[in-house]
């Protein structure tokens, strides 16, 4: 029969919220490219036509966005890694508290 140990589930809603830290991460990170590649494509298009005041406040535009996308990113990667250190630190605690109560029955038989 199955037996659910007491630390499965916070570790699970550990394991959940690294998960969607992560998800968030890469909803980020694939704005931040798009961005990135429109800003290219925008600037190229300012390099040929140097004289479109058009193009040049498009650029000016999606570099502010491409700015506010990077801080997303790094904010979503910081949020990831403290969910990441958060569940590791919970799993290495429950492990270690199993492997010491393991370890009892052995010093009392001794």
């Amino acid at each position: 029969m199955f037996e659910i140990k007491s630390f499965s589930i916070p570790l699970a809603a550990f394991r959940l919220a690294e998960e969607q830290a992560c998800a968030g991460y890469l909803v980020a990170r694939k704005a931040m490219v798009r961005l990135a590649a429109r800003m290219a494509s925008i600037s190229q298009l300012v390099r040929e036509n140097p004289t479109r005041a058009d193009y040049s406040a498009a650029l000016a535009h999606v570099r502010g966005l491409h700015g506010d996308a990077v801080e997303r990113t790094r904010l979503a990667w910081q949020r990831w890694n403290r969910a990441q250190v958060r569940s590791d630190a919970f799993w290495a605690a429950t492990n270690q508290t199993t492997a010491n109560q393991a370890a009892a029955p052995d010093a009392v038989a001794a």
